[in-house]
This record gives structure tokens, C-alpha cells and sequence, in this order.
């Protein structure tokens, strides 16, 4: 894995932001053929892909888009799979974070 060098870590915790909100999206009940939510869901998926270039993480995301479209058209058996989805990004960002080192961790704890 190569780190993602540009990457602050105002960027890391933005693209942590946007996964906690995509938990919040999927924890709410949705009305069948909820496009607006679908596109909201969406905006934030590829503002976390925009910030992380990591092949990885952004192939989770990009599964998670995908799956995005039956949820939120009353597929509410996909949000296992979702969140199972946002779990492994999560996993995949301490990766990459992992990546920047020790002197990350302790700038981010201080």
C-alpha cells in the first residue's frame, strides 16, 4: 500500500466525517424511490473518494454507490451489506493513516 503523502489530517478526519454520515443515512427510514436521499447518500460518498487515493478505499466506495441505489429504492436488505461496506472503508483508512507513521497518530491525539 502507498500512503496517500498530500493527505492532512484535516483530510483524514473530513473523510471519517463523511462515513459517520453515511452510517447516520443508512440508520434512517427511508420512503421507497427516495432519490433524494440516494443523491445525498452519493454526495458524500465521492466527496470521502475525493479525498483518498487509495485504490482500496475507493473501490469499497465505489461498491457502496452501487449499492446505494436499490437501498434507497426500498432495498432495505442492503444495509447489511452496506454497513458491512463502510466497516472495511473504515479498516481501509486506518491503513492508510497508518501509512503517515507514529508522528501522525500523536499529532491527531494532541
Amino acid at each position: 500500500m502507498k500512503p496517500c503523502l498530500h493527505m492532512t489530517s484535516t483530510d483524514l478526519q473530513k473523510v471519517r466525517n463523511h462515513l459517520a454520515s453515511l452510517q447516520t443515512m443508512l440508520a434512517r427510514r427511508f420512503d421507497a424511490a427516495d432519490d433524494e436521499s440516494l443523491l445525498e447518500f452519493r454526495r458524500a460518498c465521492w466527496a470521502a473518494l475525493l479525498l483518498v487515493e487509495d485504490v482500496d478505499f475507493q473501490d469499497q466506495l465505489d461498491l457502496l454507490v452501487r449499492y446505494a441505489k436499490e437501498f434507497f429504492r426500498g432495498g432495505e436488505d442492503m444495509k447489511d451489506r452496506m454497513n458491512a461496506v463502510i466497516a472495511a472503508c473504515h479498516v481501509r483508512l486506518d491503513a492508510v493513516e497508518g501509512g503517515y507513521g507514529k508522528r501522525w497518530r500523536d499529532l491527531r491525539a494532541a
